[in-house]
């Protein structure tokens, strides 16, 4: 994957470290705290870096916050055919493991319409689902 193409068409600098962070979560299929990220990358990186590229990247429809068990800021990317810069849609379930603590993005359950509840403005709609994962379950 061509990740200097992607932050280009995002119109996001192509850095060696911005293509390293998404070359990251692609290669992670798991969800990312700011302390994974650093630990990664071995502290060669300052925080601030790492939150200005989460947050470019958040903006422009690459990756989304998730639910995390101990209310830390974590993140997966997004589905590309529903999210861009102008519109970002991540209505879908997510499911937290009890044991590992990871949050796994559930993109084949999608957030119910509830549009048709009158008198309400819904800004957040969340759908977690708790367990064990497949690695972890004690079965």
């Amino acid at each position: 994957m061509d990740y200097k193409t992607i932050l280009s068409q995002n119109g996001l600098s192509q850095t060696k470290f911005r293509s390293d962070l998404l070359n990251l979560f692609y290669t992670s299929k798991k969800s990312l705290l700011v302390q994974d990220i650093l630990n990664h990358f071995k502290n060669s990186i300052d925080k601030v870096t790492v939150y200005r590229s989460l947050d470019s990247f958040e903006k422009k429809g690459l990756i989304h916050n998730v639910p995390d068990k101990r209310n830390l800021k974590r993140y997966a990317l997004c589905n590309h055919e529903e999210c861009s810069s102008t519109s970002h849609n991540d209505n879908h379930g997510h499911f937290v493991c009890f044991a590992c603590e990871q949050t796994f993005c559930l993109d084949q359950i999608k957030s119910p319409d509830l549009s048709h509840l009158k008198g309400y403005y819904i800004q957040n709609l969340k759908l977690t689902l708790e367990g064990y994962c497949n690695d972890c379950n004690p079965q």
